[in-house]
Protein backbone atom coordinates (compact mmCIF):
# COMPACT_ATOMS: atom_id res chain seq x y z
CA UNK A 1 0.00 0.00 0.00
CA UNK A 2 0.98 3.24 -0.57
CA UNK A 3 1.38 5.81 1.90
CA UNK A 4 0.39 8.61 -0.66
CA UNK A 5 -2.53 6.96 -1.82
CA UNK A 6 -3.68 6.89 1.86
CA UNK A 7 -2.45 10.83 2.44
CA UNK A 8 -4.21 11.56 -0.54
CA UNK A 9 -7.36 9.86 0.48
CA UNK A 10 -7.85 11.44 3.67
CA UNK A 11 -6.96 14.84 2.50
CA UNK A 12 -9.99 14.47 0.33
CA UNK A 13 -12.00 13.74 2.14
CA UNK A 14 -11.08 16.54 4.85
CA UNK A 15 -11.38 19.06 1.75
CA UNK A 16 -15.25 17.87 1.33
CA UNK A 17 -15.07 18.19 5.72
CA UNK A 18 -14.52 21.55 5.16
CA UNK A 19 -16.64 22.13 2.18
CA UNK A 20 -19.64 20.84 4.64
CA UNK A 21 -18.09 23.22 7.39
CA UNK A 22 -18.23 26.74 5.10
CA UNK A 23 -21.85 25.23 4.10
CA UNK A 24 -23.07 25.49 7.49
CA UNK A 25 -21.45 28.49 8.13
CA UNK A 26 -22.96 30.40 4.90
CA UNK A 27 -26.46 28.70 5.53
CA UNK A 28 -26.71 26.76 2.83
CA UNK A 29 -26.82 23.89 5.24
CA UNK A 30 -28.70 24.19 8.32
CA UNK A 31 -29.65 21.82 11.23
CA UNK A 32 -33.26 20.70 9.50
CA UNK A 33 -31.04 19.91 6.15
CA UNK A 34 -28.56 18.02 8.17
CA UNK A 35 -31.07 15.67 9.68
CA UNK A 36 -32.58 15.28 6.44
CA UNK A 37 -29.24 14.44 5.37
CA UNK A 38 -28.32 12.29 8.50
CA UNK A 39 -30.94 9.80 7.99
CA UNK A 40 -30.23 9.39 3.79
CA UNK A 41 -26.92 8.51 4.79
CA UNK A 42 -27.59 6.26 7.78
CA UNK A 43 -30.79 4.74 5.88
CA UNK A 44 -30.15 4.67 2.03
CA UNK A 45 -26.83 5.38 0.87
CA UNK A 46 -24.82 3.10 2.93
CA UNK A 47 -27.53 0.80 3.05
CA UNK A 48 -27.39 0.95 -0.65
CA UNK A 49 -23.05 0.81 -0.89
CA UNK A 50 -23.33 -2.67 1.99
CA UNK A 51 -25.26 -4.15 -0.96
CA UNK A 52 -23.05 -3.24 -4.15
CA UNK A 53 -20.24 -4.45 -1.68
CA UNK A 54 -22.27 -8.06 -1.90
CA UNK A 55 -22.96 -7.34 -5.68
CA UNK A 56 -19.76 -6.85 -6.59
CA UNK A 57 -17.33 -8.85 -3.59
CA UNK A 58 -14.95 -11.22 -5.21
CA UNK A 59 -14.56 -13.13 -2.04
CA UNK A 60 -14.93 -16.95 -2.57
CA UNK A 61 -14.01 -18.04 0.15
CA UNK A 62 -17.19 -18.14 2.63
CA UNK A 63 -15.26 -19.42 5.68
CA UNK A 64 -13.70 -16.14 5.56
CA UNK A 65 -17.01 -14.21 6.08
CA UNK A 66 -17.99 -16.39 9.28
CA UNK A 67 -14.19 -16.33 10.48
CA UNK A 68 -14.52 -12.20 9.93
CA UNK A 69 -17.80 -12.20 11.96
CA UNK A 70 -16.25 -13.95 14.47
CA UNK A 71 -13.37 -11.49 14.28
CA UNK A 72 -15.70 -8.55 14.95
CA UNK A 73 -17.20 -10.36 17.74
CA UNK A 74 -14.09 -11.03 19.90
CA UNK A 75 -13.15 -7.30 19.04
CA UNK A 76 -16.41 -5.82 20.60
CA UNK A 77 -16.03 -8.17 23.38
CA UNK A 78 -13.00 -7.18 24.37
CA UNK A 79 -12.93 -3.28 23.94
CA UNK A 80 -15.25 -2.39 26.76
CA UNK A 81 -12.56 -4.08 28.81
CA UNK A 82 -9.96 -2.74 27.18
CA UNK A 83 -11.95 1.12 27.30
CA UNK A 84 -12.53 0.34 30.82
CA UNK A 85 -9.25 0.21 31.86
CA UNK A 86 -7.73 2.96 30.03
CA UNK A 87 -10.37 5.78 31.55
CA UNK A 88 -8.96 4.33 34.80
CA UNK A 89 -5.21 4.58 33.72
CA UNK A 90 -6.21 8.50 32.28
CA UNK A 91 -8.03 9.02 35.64
CA UNK A 92 -11.01 10.06 34.26
CA UNK A 93 -14.04 11.60 36.61
CA UNK A 94 -16.83 8.89 37.74
CA UNK A 95 -19.31 10.90 35.80
CA UNK A 96 -17.61 10.91 32.85
CA UNK A 97 -16.25 7.46 32.26
CA UNK A 98 -19.04 5.84 30.75
CA UNK A 99 -19.06 8.41 27.99
CA UNK A 100 -15.46 8.50 27.30
CA UNK A 101 -15.66 4.29 27.52
CA UNK A 102 -18.54 4.50 24.60
CA UNK A 103 -16.56 6.72 23.06
CA UNK A 104 -13.36 4.50 23.00
CA UNK A 105 -15.44 1.59 22.15
CA UNK A 106 -17.75 3.04 19.11
CA UNK A 107 -15.53 4.62 16.25
CA UNK A 108 -16.93 6.13 13.43
CA UNK A 109 -17.46 3.24 11.53
CA UNK A 110 -20.66 4.26 9.32
CA UNK A 111 -19.80 7.47 8.13
CA UNK A 112 -16.00 7.65 8.02
CA UNK A 113 -15.67 3.87 8.02
CA UNK A 114 -17.17 2.39 4.87
CA UNK A 115 -15.75 5.52 2.63
CA UNK A 116 -12.26 5.22 4.21
CA UNK A 117 -12.22 1.22 4.09
CA UNK A 118 -13.38 1.45 0.59
CA UNK A 119 -10.68 4.03 -0.24
CA UNK A 120 -7.66 2.54 1.39
CA UNK A 121 -8.75 -1.77 0.91
CA UNK A 122 -10.93 -1.47 -2.10
CA UNK A 123 -14.36 -2.93 -2.71
CA UNK A 124 -14.26 -5.93 -0.60
CA UNK A 125 -13.39 -4.70 2.37
CA UNK A 126 -17.39 -2.54 2.07
CA UNK A 127 -18.46 -6.01 2.71
CA UNK A 128 -16.38 -7.02 5.70
CA UNK A 129 -16.71 -3.40 7.50
CA UNK A 130 -20.71 -4.39 6.74
CA UNK A 131 -19.87 -7.97 9.04
CA UNK A 132 -18.22 -5.71 11.96
CA UNK A 133 -21.36 -3.28 11.68
CA UNK A 134 -23.54 -6.10 12.66
CA UNK A 135 -21.55 -6.36 15.63
CA UNK A 136 -21.04 -2.37 16.34
CA UNK A 137 -24.87 -2.18 16.27
CA UNK A 138 -25.82 -4.93 18.39
CA UNK A 139 -23.25 -3.48 21.14
CA UNK A 140 -24.10 0.14 20.68
CA UNK A 141 -27.79 -0.05 21.44
CA UNK A 142 -27.24 -2.49 24.32
CA UNK A 143 -24.04 -1.55 26.19
CA UNK A 144 -24.06 1.85 24.55
CA UNK A 145 -27.13 2.88 26.22
CA UNK A 146 -26.01 1.76 29.86
CA UNK A 147 -22.39 3.23 29.08
CA UNK A 148 -23.70 6.67 28.23
CA UNK A 149 -25.15 7.46 31.96
CA UNK A 150 -22.60 5.43 33.95
CA UNK A 151 -21.45 7.11 37.07
CA UNK A 152 -24.51 9.03 37.38
CA UNK A 153 -26.69 6.93 38.90
CA UNK A 154 -29.45 6.81 36.00
CA UNK A 155 -31.13 4.39 34.58
CA UNK A 156 -31.61 2.85 30.94
CA UNK A 157 -34.05 0.76 29.16
CA UNK A 158 -33.20 -1.14 26.38
CA UNK A 159 -35.41 -1.16 23.69
CA UNK A 160 -35.12 -4.03 21.29
CA UNK A 161 -36.48 -2.46 18.55
CA UNK A 162 -33.15 0.29 18.22
CA UNK A 163 -31.71 -3.48 17.14
CA UNK A 164 -33.40 -3.16 14.17
CA UNK A 165 -31.38 -0.36 12.18
CA UNK A 166 -31.01 -0.32 8.90
CA UNK A 167 -27.61 -1.18 8.74
CA UNK A 168 -27.91 -4.10 10.96
CA UNK A 169 -30.92 -5.27 8.73
CA UNK A 170 -28.72 -4.46 5.28
CA UNK A 171 -25.61 -6.43 6.65
CA UNK A 172 -28.12 -9.26 7.10
CA UNK A 173 -29.49 -9.17 4.15
CA UNK A 174 -26.11 -8.92 2.10
CA UNK A 175 -24.75 -12.11 4.29
CA UNK A 176 -27.74 -14.06 3.27
CA UNK A 177 -27.68 -13.15 -0.30
CA UNK A 178 -23.79 -13.77 -0.20
CA UNK A 179 -24.02 -17.07 1.01
CA UNK A 180 -27.46 -18.39 -0.85
CA UNK A 181 -26.04 -16.91 -3.82
CA UNK A 182 -28.94 -15.06 -5.02
CA UNK A 183 -28.61 -14.17 -7.99
CA UNK A 184 -29.22 -9.56 -8.24
CA UNK A 185 -29.78 -8.13 -11.97
CA UNK A 186 -27.18 -6.15 -12.94
CA UNK A 187 -29.89 -3.09 -13.23
CA UNK A 188 -30.57 -3.37 -9.49
CA UNK A 189 -26.78 -3.71 -9.03
CA UNK A 190 -25.51 -0.65 -10.84
CA UNK A 191 -28.17 1.57 -9.22
CA UNK A 192 -26.94 0.24 -5.49
CA UNK A 193 -23.82 1.34 -7.01
CA UNK A 194 -24.48 4.88 -7.96
CA UNK A 195 -26.48 5.47 -4.43
CA UNK A 196 -23.82 3.64 -2.56
CA UNK A 197 -21.52 6.56 -4.20
CA UNK A 198 -23.01 9.60 -3.05
CA UNK A 199 -22.24 7.75 0.76
CA UNK A 200 -18.80 9.49 1.15
CA UNK A 201 -19.32 13.51 -0.13
CA UNK A 202 -22.52 13.44 1.55
CA UNK A 203 -21.22 11.74 5.27
CA UNK A 204 -18.02 13.90 4.62
CA UNK A 205 -19.79 17.22 4.89
CA UNK A 206 -22.47 16.22 7.73
CA UNK A 207 -19.30 15.82 9.55
CA UNK A 208 -18.07 18.69 8.53
CA UNK A 209 -21.42 20.88 8.68
CA UNK A 210 -21.52 19.26 12.70
CA UNK A 211 -18.23 20.63 13.47
CA UNK A 212 -19.05 23.76 12.32
CA UNK A 213 -21.49 24.12 14.89
CA UNK A 214 -18.83 23.59 17.98
CA UNK A 215 -17.42 26.96 19.26
CA UNK A 216 -13.43 26.77 18.58
CA UNK A 217 -12.74 28.37 21.82
CA UNK A 218 -14.59 25.68 23.78
CA UNK A 219 -12.07 23.12 22.56
CA UNK A 220 -9.45 24.29 25.16
CA UNK A 221 -11.77 23.78 27.76
CA UNK A 222 -11.79 20.14 27.76
CA UNK A 223 -7.90 19.67 27.83
CA UNK A 224 -8.21 15.79 28.69
CA UNK A 225 -9.80 15.03 25.05
CA UNK A 226 -6.51 15.71 23.42
CA UNK A 227 -5.05 13.21 25.82
CA UNK A 228 -7.86 11.03 25.20
CA UNK A 229 -7.21 11.50 21.43
CA UNK A 230 -3.67 10.49 21.41
CA UNK A 231 -4.29 7.84 23.07
CA UNK A 232 -7.44 6.25 21.17
CA UNK A 233 -6.06 6.75 17.71
CA UNK A 234 -2.38 6.44 18.23
CA UNK A 235 -1.19 4.58 21.57
CA UNK A 236 -4.24 1.74 21.44
CA UNK A 237 -4.15 0.81 17.87
CA UNK A 238 -0.10 0.25 18.12
CA UNK A 239 -0.72 -1.86 21.44
CA UNK A 240 -3.26 -4.20 20.11
CA UNK A 241 -1.61 -4.44 16.87
CA UNK A 242 0.32 -7.19 17.73
CA UNK A 243 -2.54 -8.97 19.01
CA UNK A 244 -4.39 -8.81 15.94
CA UNK A 245 -1.08 -9.77 13.79
CA UNK A 246 -1.22 -12.92 16.35
CA UNK A 247 -3.88 -14.06 15.74
CA UNK A 248 -5.39 -12.80 12.24
CA UNK A 249 -3.65 -13.61 9.59
CA UNK A 250 -5.69 -12.58 6.40
CA UNK A 251 -3.52 -9.19 5.97
CA UNK A 252 -6.71 -7.29 4.64
CA UNK A 253 -8.85 -8.45 8.04
CA UNK A 254 -5.43 -6.82 9.86
CA UNK A 255 -6.23 -3.86 8.17
CA UNK A 256 -9.43 -3.60 8.77
CA UNK A 257 -9.36 -4.65 12.18
CA UNK A 258 -6.75 -2.25 13.28
CA UNK A 259 -8.13 0.80 11.25
CA UNK A 260 -11.93 0.18 13.25
CA UNK A 261 -10.10 1.05 16.12
CA UNK A 262 -8.19 3.74 14.80
CA UNK A 263 -11.25 5.96 13.65
CA UNK A 264 -12.57 9.08 15.27
CA UNK A 265 -15.35 9.12 17.61
CA UNK A 266 -18.37 8.15 16.05
CA UNK A 267 -21.19 11.17 15.54
CA UNK A 268 -23.60 8.27 17.47
CA UNK A 269 -21.61 9.85 21.20
CA UNK A 270 -23.96 12.66 20.25
CA UNK A 271 -26.83 10.83 18.99
CA UNK A 272 -26.97 8.72 22.45
CA UNK A 273 -26.10 11.50 24.76
CA UNK A 274 -28.60 14.10 23.47
CA UNK A 275 -31.49 10.94 23.50
CA UNK A 276 -30.32 9.76 26.61
CA UNK A 277 -29.41 12.61 28.78
CA UNK A 278 -25.49 12.05 28.47
CA UNK A 279 -22.90 15.01 28.00
CA UNK A 280 -23.98 16.54 24.25
CA UNK A 281 -21.04 19.15 24.56
CA UNK A 282 -18.87 16.53 25.62
CA UNK A 283 -19.44 13.94 23.30
CA UNK A 284 -19.46 17.05 20.48
CA UNK A 285 -16.08 18.30 21.33
CA UNK A 286 -14.09 14.92 20.74
CA UNK A 287 -15.75 13.97 17.48
CA UNK A 288 -14.54 17.82 16.27
CA UNK A 289 -11.10 17.18 17.76
CA UNK A 290 -10.80 13.17 16.71
CA UNK A 291 -12.14 14.09 13.46
CA UNK A 292 -9.80 16.51 12.76
CA UNK A 293 -6.85 14.84 14.25
CA UNK A 294 -7.40 11.52 12.06
CA UNK A 295 -6.61 13.02 9.02
CA UNK A 296 -2.92 12.31 10.33
CA UNK A 297 -3.14 9.61 12.63
CA UNK A 298 -5.15 6.84 10.05
CA UNK A 299 -2.13 7.87 7.55
CA UNK A 300 0.21 7.23 10.49
CA UNK A 301 -1.25 4.06 11.68
CA UNK A 302 -1.13 3.10 8.38
CA UNK A 303 2.62 3.80 7.29
CA UNK A 304 3.76 2.11 10.68
CA UNK A 305 1.77 -0.78 11.07
CA UNK A 306 0.54 -2.03 7.83
CA UNK A 307 2.52 -1.16 4.97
Amino acid sequence: MDIMVVINQMIQLFLIIGLGYFMQKKNILNDELNSKLNYIVISITTTAMIFSSVCSTTITDKSMVIYTLGVATAVYLLLPVISFILVKIMRIPLPQQGLYIFMTIFSNIGFMGFPIMKALFGNDAVFYTALFNILFNLEVFTLGVILINYGNDVKMKLNPKNLLSPGVISSVIAIFIYFLEIPVPDVLANCCEMVGDMTTPLAMMIIGATLANIKIKDLFTELRLYYFTVVKQVVLPIVVFPIIAYFISDPLIQGITLINIAMPVGNSAVLFAKQYGGDVELAAKSIFITTLVSVFTIPLIVSLLLI
